[in-house]
């Protein structure tokens, strides 16, 4: 492989990987800005946890009905998705929660940027991939190759999480990730005290992780495809140019 066509696969690599984090990102911002995570799929993850059907024991558990964790439900998707002060209906938190949720939507701004700069990124390198691989033959076979590199990667990370999964359980890596993440120990809630840790027990997060990754699985095959198509546009426009700038030199 010469050296142009070994830059174009490591362009096509570096368009699947950045493709990949940002639709990771997207669905996490996604999950996160849901109000049914908050309140449905909160109550059914409480349910299940106590080991009842019985909606009066998940009242009595949060210490908010139905229509209440509603009200608190919107709220916070709203302000995930939002860079607004608390809304009223937030109130209710106490001090440290408070300080939490603007952590974790300083978080998910961070990861709405990351969406669009990571897949903006991508398909730049689509097209700059395009550009480099425009006038050697067999082009196709080194951008399949750095794709399938890329791929390669990404199937690495899943292994190692999959893998740190087995060995610390989800509720290690859960601890793990927030250490990461945070710079203060205002995560760890009080189920005595903290409204938030009640509303949010590990099954509801265990079930966020799953939709996070069944979302970003069809997008990131949605993404591949449109980063295909860009690809091949702009590498027959691409090859149109220089074969009709060749022809008037001639």
């Amino acid at each position: 492989m010469n050296k142009q066509a070994f830059v174009t696969a490591i362009l096509a690599a570096l368009a699947v990987v950045l493709a990949a984090v940002g639709v990771l990102c997207g669905s996490v911002y996604g999950v996160a800005t849901d109000e049914a995570l908050y309140g449905s799929q909160s109550r059914q993850a409480v349910a299940q946890m106590l080991g009842t059907q019985e909606d009066a024991a998940v009242t009595a558990y949060i210490g908010l009905d139905a229509a209440q964790q509603q009200e608190i439900a919107t709220s916070l998707a709203q302000y995930m998705g939002s860079d607004g002060e608390l809304p009223q209906a937030l109130d209710l938190l106490n001090e440290r929660e408070r300080a939490h949720l603007a952590d974790v939507r300083g978080l998910m701004a961070l990861c709405g940027a990351a969406r669009t700069v990571c897949i903006s990124v991508a398909a730049v390198l689509a097209v700059a991939a395009a550009w480099m691989g425009a006038m050697f033959a067999h082009r196709r076979s080194s951008v399949l190759a750095g794709a399938a590199g890329g791929l390669c990667v990404l199937a690495l990370i899943a292994a190692a999480l999959v893998l740190g999964m087995r060995t610390a359980g989800f509720e290690g890596l859960f601890v793990g990730m927030h250490e990461l993440l945070f710079d203060n120990d205002l995560w760890l809630l009080n189920p005595d005290t903290d409204i938030l840790i009640r509303m949010m027990p590990q099954t509801l997060f265990e079930r966020a992780a799953v939709d996070v990754i069944r979302q970003s699985a069809g997008v990131f095959v949605l993404v591949l495809v449109l980063l295909g198509v860009v690809y091949d546009v702009m590498s027959g426009m691409i090859g149109r140019h220089f074969t009709n700038r060749r022809g008037q030199e001639c």
